[in-house]
């Protein structure tokens, strides 16, 4: 069974019985995959998403790509630039996103 059919089962219903139990398993895993990477799993132009380890909570769910990395810790450029993350370009108006560098532990890969 690969990803897909395992979706496709969980969107039809017929997983419906088993949720709880998938639920659990994921909260299981998710620590210990997130543990196995490293900076070099990380690389420029890769998209990634803002954990529940974030600590700016309106933070939590949101998209970015890595526009660049150092020992230990990423830059990332946001795709809805929001909060005290976004600047607006004085040549075009335009809002962008600030380069905002974080540790990997509060992202993961998409």
């Amino acid at each position: 069974m690969n990803t897909q059919d395992i979706l496709d089962a969980i969107n039809s219903g017929s997983m419906d019985s088993d949720l709880g139990k998938i639920k659990d398993a994921i909260a299981l895993r998710t620590p210990k995959a997130r543990a196995a990477l490293t900076i070099n799993d990380y690389n420029i132009g890769a998209r990634v998403r803002f954990n529940e380890s974030t600590g700016t909570r309106y933070m939590v769910g949101q998209y970015a790509t890595i526009s660049g990395k150092n020992r230990t810790k990423v830059t990332v450029r946001l795709e809805t630039p929001m909060g005290r993350f976004s600047r607006v370009n004085p040549t075009t108006g335009a809002v962008e996103s600030a380069n905002v560098t974080v540790p990997i532990a509060i992202i993961d890969l998409v």
